[in-house]
């Protein structure tokens, strides 16, 4: 049998163009070729369907370069093995996304949608805690894991802080009480863990199958460290505790200090980031029940990504109760939080090499 490679290239650039956002060659060069992330196994230009590309040997290196007319495929960069193009690989998989506000009062949030989401379990005993972040009471801003089980005690943690906090010890801490089902909010570091011991044979999960975890997954370009993050606002002429609220939109990071919002671009916090978030490439939280932040959504609005059969079930409960409002997102608000994850995948090519 003779092979058409010809027809095959064909079909292979029709189903890009159906199904993935297409990007030239200048997005790999920026993104693996230029960084270091290139592994040299000649995809690109093997794959390149005008042959524009070549392979060309500096300094011993093998370096894919542009050398005719790029028609902006999509191929190179789809099969290259250090790039992002698929949804599922980026975002994670889902049932459904959402744009969620809540009909309560909650001034600190984006949407509110979370505390609406555990108010409403918690009302109807589907967990007996919940376990989110709220302030030290001796430092203003500094965070704490809290158990939480009443709608008063959810409004007074309300608000995003970007500084880590123990809540999985504090989820386990829940559990030596001799309570069962609870819901966690963190970041996607901390439903990983969750998730590691809901499927290591070896964990606690495993051993007593009556413990629940429900998890809510924060997006999450970085955290920051308190200290750190105290002298950079104090460099800017502000004292944490008048701070009223912190947001992080549109690639700035809000504080809101007397009415005020002033404003940095994140990548001037960089500095003062945690260690551990240069490995992070998880904005969602891809292991959650659910994920919720603001990308993709506009202003007073909470973006909801649903992930489990339980978590759907919840939030269409809220909406129809009048909990929260809520409308299914479209194509183009989905694929504003695919670039914003594609984006802190690509962050970790950043990293210094060994050599």
């Amino acid at each position: 049998m003779t092979r058409n490679h010809k027809i095959i290239s064909e079909k292979s650039q029709e189903w890009l163009k159906e199904n993935t956002k297409r990007f030239a060659f200048k997005k790999l060069e920026k993104e693996v070729v230029q960084t270091g992330a290139c592994v040299e196994c000649g995809s690109c230009v093997a794959g390149c369907p005008v042959e524009a590309l070549t392979g060309e040997y500096i300094d011993g290196k093998y370096v894919p370069t542009l050398t005719g007319k790029c028609i902006a495929c999509g191929t190179c960069y789809a099969m290259c093995p250090r790039s992002f193009i698929l949804e599922n690989e980026i975002i994670g998989s889902y049932i459904s996304a959402w744009r969620v506000r809540s009909l309560g009062e909650h001034s600190r949030q984006d949407g509110g949608a979370v505390t609406a989401i555990l108010g409403l379990m918690l009302d109807d005993d589907e967990i007996e805690a919940a376990i989110v972040v709220g302030q030290r009471e001796d430092k203003p801003w500094m965070p704490t894991a809290k158990k939480v089980t009443t709608r008063d005690e959810l409004l007074k943690t309300g608000g995003t802080i970007y500084t880590h906090a123990q809540v999985v010890g504090e989820m386990l801490n829940f559990f030596k009480e001799n309570l069962s089902s609870v819901a966690v909010v963190g970041t996607a570091c901390n439903i990983d863990a969750i998730h590691r011991m809901q499927t290591h044979p070896g964990s606690v999960f495993n051993v007593d199958p009556e413990m629940s975890a429900f998890k809510i997954s924060l997006f999450c370009m970085e955290s920051f460290g308190y200290e750190g993050l105290v002298d950079f606002l104090k460099k800017e002429g502000i004292d944490i505790r008048k701070v009223e609220r912190f947001a992080i939109a549109g690639g700035n990071f809000m504080v809101t200090v007397g009415g005020d919002v002033k404003s940095w671009p994140v990548k001037e916090l960089d500095y003062i980031a945690a260690s551990s978030c240069s490995y992070c490439t998880d904005l969602t939280g891809m292991n959650s029940d659910i994920s919720c932040g603001n990308i993709g959504s506009d202003e007073g609005w909470t973006t909801a990504i649903v992930r489990s059969d339980r978590a759907e079930k919840v939030l269409r409960k809220a909406i129809k109760e009048g909990i929260l409002e809520g409308e299914e997102l479209d194509d183009k608000a989905v694929q504003s939080v695919v670039n914003s994850a594609r984006f802190k995948m690509n962050k970790r090519y950043k990293l210094t090499p060994s050599h």
